[in-house]
């Protein structure tokens, strides 16, 4: 994983001061001085919350196959003490395994089973309410010994990455009941409907089915704010791109050395917002996420690239570079 990828990790988990509030939303940059296509109006909502669900989907895909996930795993198929346990079907060995690996400083497993060959149940340690199971196998040499299923983040976690990285009030309901929410008071059953008021303010719901731990359903369910007046002027397509600009945004401000983390940041970016990100400064190249990118790039608009026309975003956070998010149309 990336520096800048474990650095944000850090960061999220980090945040959890009681007295957060969501952030406002408002344009944090005009992609287009001007505009031919209609205003986006009734539709404005709609468009940021279909950007913000894309994230979210990204943000859960890494928890399933991300960097981490692939580290962790090694990290439990590599346990010498696990696999022996496993092979001798010793219960308490393996529950004290499995409690080493969960409690581990460095790792960030926060929940682990441990089965046999023949998928008895030898260990279960960890937190109640957790998303996104991965499974492995456990082997002696080219023997399977067993099998283990676990998780790199809770429901907390989860709620705790969307805040800071997208910033829309979020919460988490297992069979229709209230588990985790942050940056609003949700309700205790799970609210139907397209919206929800709270407080002075009427959302757009966004509704995800994610996965629990060991199985089954959960629902992740982000509230979308109103947009500014200046948004919903814009059309469509650029309401988009402002979408996806605005959390790229979001993520170079919690970098505390952005100048020397380009290349993470640009990964970073496509990691939870699948755009393609260059940074550019006086010619050179100092990061992307995949590629040498167009020869040239317009500040915004659109540009034509590996046969697709894309939106294009870009801001200046440490003049003279500039980092540009080439971002589908729909």
């Amino acid at each position: 994983m990336p520096a800048f990828a474990v650095a944000l990790a850090g960061l999220a988990l980090a945040s959890c001061g009681a007295g957060a509030q969501a952030p406002s939303r408002t344009a944090t940059r005009s992609v287009s001085a001007t505009s031919t296509a209609a205003a986006c109006g009734a539709e404005t909502q709609a468009t940021v919350a279909a950007v913000d669900a894309n994230a979210a989907e990204h943000i859960y895909a890494n928890e399933l196959a991300g960097g981490e996930v692939d580290f962790d795993i090694a990290k439990v198929t590599g346990a010498a003490d696990l696999r022996r346990a496993v092979a001798a079907d010793d219960k308490a060995a393996a529950l004290r395994a499995a409690t080493r690996i969960v409690y581990h400083p460095a790792w960030h497993i926060v929940r682990l089973q441990v089965f046999d060959a023949s998928g008895k149940l030898l260990a279960d340690f960890g937190g109640a309410y957790v998303i996104a199971p991965v499974a492995g196998i456990l082997r002696s040499g080219s023997r399977t010994i067993g099998r283990f299923l676990m998780s790199v983040q809770d429901d907390t976690g989860e709620t705790k990455l969307e805040t800071r990285f997208v910033g829309n009030p979020i919460a988490i309901y297992i069979s229709g009941f209230l588990v985790a929410d942050r940056y609003a008071t949700f309700p205790p059953e799970e609210p139907p409907g397209p919206s929800l008021t709270v407080g002075p303010t009427r959302y757009a719901v966004v509704r995800q089915t994610l996965e629990a731990f060991p199985s089954g359903p959960l629902v992740e369910m982000m509230l979308v704010p109103p947009p500014a007046p200046s948004l919903a002027r814009l059309g469509c397509p650029l309401v988009r791109a402002q979408e996806f600009g605005r959390i790229a945004t979001r993520l170079a401000a919690l970098a505390t050395d952005l100048g020397h983390q380009y290349p993470g940041y640009a990964a970073t970016v496509a990691t939870y917002t699948g755009a393609d990100v260059f940074v550019r400064s006086t010619g050179r190249q100092l990061g992307t996420s995949g590629g040498n990118g167009p020869a040239r790039l317009p500040t915004s608009g659109t540009v034509s690239y590996l046969g697709k026309t894309w939106l294009v975003f870009s801001f200046e956070p440490l003049p003279p570079a500039r980092i540009y998010l080439l971002i589908p149309p729909s």
